[in-house]
């Protein structure tokens, strides 16, 4: 009796773990996109690039082939079976996106991976499923930036090369302090500065000076704010 309770005890620890690798990467069939014939592109890339994966429950999988639709704001993977899929954010608690050689090649300072996490939702209008770049994350400060692709219809008097819809690319910045308020903010040393608590403004002068940052750029940016989380 008791060795047929150790059996059934492997038994039901295997199955669970057959289901829970097939839930890592869960979801719906790829369907076919309703935006062919317009300008610009949903995608954050339209090249797909490798991804690795957090789970719930702490999970991972490293490199997988992805794509982020950013008007949609759906994560598309090819899983592995091969199938194109959108994942299922819910079982999804953050992803690193790797940038195309392609679009690092355009830009200077460009970060060659990208965090991405959920949880959000004191930015208005994201939701707790809702993704978005963590750039840096602090005890005093973090920094996120959402990305998203508009779909628009210029008006019937534009220089459009081409009349109906496009798609326009948009991102916005966003400072949170250690209260969780937050401010909306540009990509410029003016805005930045302004974005933070009024004791830490000297500082960050300071900071920007004497690095000689120009936080436009992703990579200074990104360091800026270890300089700033770090300083006592």
């Amino acid at each position: 009796m008791k060795k047929l309770l150790i059996v059934f005890g492997i038994f039901l620890a295997n199955l669970s773990y057959g289901q829970i690798a097939n839930i890592d990467l869960n979801g719906v069939p790829l369907r076919v996109t309703a935006y062919s014939g317009i300008d610009g592109s949903p995608y954050l890339y339209d090249e797909w690039s490798n991804a690795d994966l957090t789970m719930k429950g702490g999970s991972m999988k490293e490199k997988i082939s992805a794509r982020l639709n950013i008007h949609d704001n759906e994560l598309e993977v090819i899983n592995e079976a091969g199938n194109k899929i959108l994942l299922d954010k819910s079982y999804l608690t953050s992803f690193v996106l790797e940038r195309p050689a392609i679009v690092l090649a355009r830009e200077e300072g460009l970060l060659s991976r990208l965090t991405f996490k959920n949880g959000f939702e004191n930015i208005k209008g994201l939701t707790t499923k809702d993704f978005v770049n963590v750039l840096a994350e602090g005890q005093k400060y973090t920094l996120v930036r959402k990305f998203y692709s508009d779909l628009v219809t210029p008006p019937k008097n534009s220089y459009t090369p081409t009349p109906g819809r496009m798609f326009v690319f948009e991102q916005s910045f966003y400072i949170i302090d250690d209260s969780g308020d937050v401010n909306s903010v540009r990509a410029k040393s003016s805005s930045i500065t302004k974005g933070l608590s009024p004791q830490d403004k000297a500082l960050a002068k300071q900071i920007i000076k004497e690095n000689k940052y120009d936080l436009s750029r992703e990579d200074h940016l990104v360091s800026f704010f270890m300089k700033l989380n770090s300083s006592k």
